[in-house]
């Protein structure tokens, strides 16, 4: 792919997943105005319930899709595959419905006192409904229709942030972000089931469906052990802790997790083509390429969130959330660690079963859990984001070792690890200086820093290997990884 045409996907990409994902951080400055650190906390706690139920519902579809579609041999059986696949969401999709709505009071009654029971049937229409969407949304990734891809998630994003504002105005709380995010998900939804039924139809095939559950039944083990190393972490806290405490580092994460949401042009058009380029010549050395380009662009966007965080918080959000400023350089690591695992695990994606990929996030999903636990009861909440950190590092490396196993790329290390005390120095820096102006300055400075690195390391290259040619039979996917 040339430089242009990468650079246009990941343009509309861009718009697209920063509208769609981030209207809950472009909304941060009216939510904290109208919300206490408690009610934040306690809405924290229900998107968290979301975002579980979320991979149960999801049952790896999307990976599946990415693999099996990557790897067919023609348009027909590319449409055969998301053809069922989307068929399996949403049956899917309409059991987790029915079956939510049932233990949704024993949840309220037993679990969540402090939730109301509208509050908690919203979250579950909420994940219901996710499988139909994402679905839809990978098939657009791969096509590279970028444009519609841009508008359906624009529409989405303008439709969840204009009835939350209405809805907080109208006095609803929390209550009005989870009535916006229904609304407009069933929106997107019914657009993109309709579309994607009229190009590709629906279908049910025995075998196929068969080769599909194989391959996805053990990401949903392996989703569940990552939600531990990602996402358990607010119900550990408001064990611990108080929903007001919860809150602020809520906040702090949020804020982090800019880092991940400025990433996803990259990751959304370099994960849905990565298997392809393997079939290309000279894949491996591309594939090394753009996974340490990846990284590199992580770390530079953990740094800038990191150095502008103190000035955000300041200036646009309200004051009594300002202590939440104190997790974000160490949630910003947690999330760095967490996107260079996900670049450098290819390999163990390759064979036709992902019970590696399960066994690894198995057992760094205890690791976190226990650690979490135990230095929790010491330390509160910095123990729990040591714990994660310490996690994620130990998911890292095993992940390493066992995709190098099935496919040895050479990832340019000398230049990442330069870059990465590069930024670790100016994050230090900019949390050692008082007054904004000085920390505007410094953090401009750092910023033009980071951008010369960049191009004389050429880290940032999107014209490597772009006269590459397809070669047949590249990948060897007959055995198990």
């Amino acid at each position: 792919m040339s430089r242009n045409i990468a650079l246009h996907q990941a343009f509309y990409y861009g718009l697209g997943i920063l509208m769609m994902k981030s209207v809950s951080l472009v909304m941060l400055p009216v939510v904290t105005f109208y919300l206490t650190p408690a009610e934040y906390g306690s809405l924290e706690l229900l998107l968290s319930i979301s975002n579980f139920a979320t991979i149960l519902v999801g049952f790896g579809l999307v990976e599946a899709l990415y693999r099996f579609v990557g790897l067919s041999k023609n348009t027909s059986d590319e449409k055969h595959v998301i053809s069922n696949i989307l068929s399996l969401a949403i049956i899917i999709g309409i059991f987790s419905l029915l079956i939510g709505l049932y233990i949704s009071p024993f949840l309220v009654n037993n679990l969540f006192s402090n939730i109301s029971l509208f509050d908690m049937q919203l979250v579950v229409v909420m994940f219901s409904v996710e499988g139909c969407i994402a679905i839809p949304l990978a098939w657009l990734r791969m096509k590279e229709n970028a444009r519609c891809f841009f508008l359906l998630t624009t529409g989405k994003a303008a439709i969840q942030a204009f009835l939350s504002w209405q809805l907080l105005s109208a006095g609803y709380g929390l209550t009005a972000i989870l009535i916006a995010g229904v609304v407009s998900a069933l929106l997107l939804m019914s657009i993109l089931i309709a579309l994607q039924i009229r190009k590709t139809g629906l279908s049910f095939n025995k075998k196929r469906l068969t080769e599909i559950l194989l391959y996805g039944s053990p990401l949903v083990l392996s989703g569940i052990a990552a939600f531990a190393l990602i996402g358990a972490d607010r119900w550990i806290i408001a064990a611990i802790s108080s929903e007001s405490e919860l809150g602020l580092y809520a906040l702090g994460k949020k804020l982090a997790s800019i880092t991940l949401i400025l990433m996803q042009p990259f990751c959304m058009w370099w994960n849905a083509r990565r298997f392809k380029q393997l079939k290309q010549d000279n894949g491996e050395q591309k594939v090394a390429h753009f996974s340490s380009l990846g990284i590199a662009l992580v770390m530079c966007c953990a740094s800038v969130i990191c150095i502008f965080s103190p000035l955000f918080i300041n200036i646009m959000i309200n004051s009594q959330f300002s202590s939440a400023i104190i997790y974000i350089p160490w949630l910003a690591l947690f999330y760095v660690v967490k996107q260079t695992t996900d670049l450098i695990n290819l390999g163990s994606y390759l064979g036709k079963s992902t019970w590696n990929v399960m066994s690894i996030d198995m057992v760094t999903a205890v690791i976190s859990l226990g650690l979490s636990y135990f230095l929790s009861q010491y330390f509160k909440i910095p123990g729990v984001i040591f714990a994660l950190i310490i996690a994620q590092l130990c998911r890292a490396l095993l992940f390493y070792k066992s995709s190098q196993k099935v496919l040895t790329l050479n990832y340019e290390w000398k230049k990442l690890i330069l870059l990465a005390l590069l930024c670790s120095s100016g994050v230090f820096i900019v949390f050692q200086i008082d007054g904004l102006l000085n920390q505007s300055i410094i953090a401009g400075l750092f910023s033009c820093i980071l951008c010369l690195f960049l191009y004389v390391s050429q880290l940032v290259n999107f014209n490597k290997f772009e006269n590459n040619k397809p070669l047949e039979q590249r990948v060897e996917t007959t055995g198990s990884a």
